[in-house]
């Protein structure tokens, strides 16, 4: 999930709202998410996790892949391996080999870039060299280190009797970008073939499946008579 669906999930069914009850809804919502993902990494820490739980997934899963994976050459000097991955015997496709350099952080297949977590390749390579692949880990995958983003607390808001006098200017929204008209408003996008429908369907009884009537109005719906 990116940080936008996020938002959107967070602030969801208050875009139709003013202004003023949009950003006192951002701000309640906001506090209860905090709340409720500080308790959740508490109480991780408290039984004994040390990693989110997409790295503890994500690692269990390589390390499992990485036992089916073959060290070819190494350099113990420069922490520089190249790996190849087993293939099935009944599949086609050749086997891949990759580079790992342990000293750059960096593995060809772009996993390890990407996210900060060792890749398969990169425990294989740990494995055979016996190094710890958790010192390759990102700490910001650290439970202790997520914790600090939620330990900030929002402040309470106090009634409205009790705020100071605005003394700013008036806004007022232009007449001209008020809606007025009821209804869903129309829609400006431009329509293409694929906003053709093949032919206009008749709608059918959603409880005999038959042309020309609707359930409430069903002669073979016993709920009707």
């Amino acid at each position: 999930m990116n940080l936008a669906k996020a938002i959107n999930y967070v602030l969801k069914k208050t875009r139709n709202l003013p202004i003023s009850s949009i950003v006192l809804a951002t701000y309640t919502r906001c506090n209860t998410y905090f709340t409720k993902r500080g308790r959740q990494i508490t109480t991780m820490v408290s039984a004994g996790h040390v990693y989110s739980e997409y790295a503890t997934n994500f690692l269990q899963d390589v390390d499992s892949k990485s036992n089916t994976h073959h060290v070819l050459e190494f350099d113990r000097n420069t922490t520089r391996f190249r790996v190849e991955e087993m293939v099935n015997p009944r599949e086609v496709r050749p086997a891949e080999k990759f580079v790992v350099r342990l000293d750059e952080r960096w593995c060809n297949c772009g996993k390890f870039q990407k996210i900060h977590l060792p890749c398969s390749h990169v425990i294989a390579a740990c494995k055979h060299a016996h190094h710890d692949f958790n010192m390759y880990i990102s700490p910001q995958y650290r439970l202790d280190v997520i914790m600090k983003v939620y330990d900030n607390l929002f402040c309470e808001l106090r009634h409205e009797e009790y705020w100071p006098p605005y003394q700013g200017p008036q806004v007022w929204p232009h007449p001209a970008t008020k809606r007025s008209e009821r209804g869903r408003p129309k829609s400006s996008r431009i329509r293409t073939e694929m906003d053709i429908k093949e032919g206009k369907q008749s709608k059918k009884c959603s409880y005999c499946r038959i042309e020309g009537h609707t359930r409430n109005h069903c002669p073979n719906n016993p709920t009707r008579r």
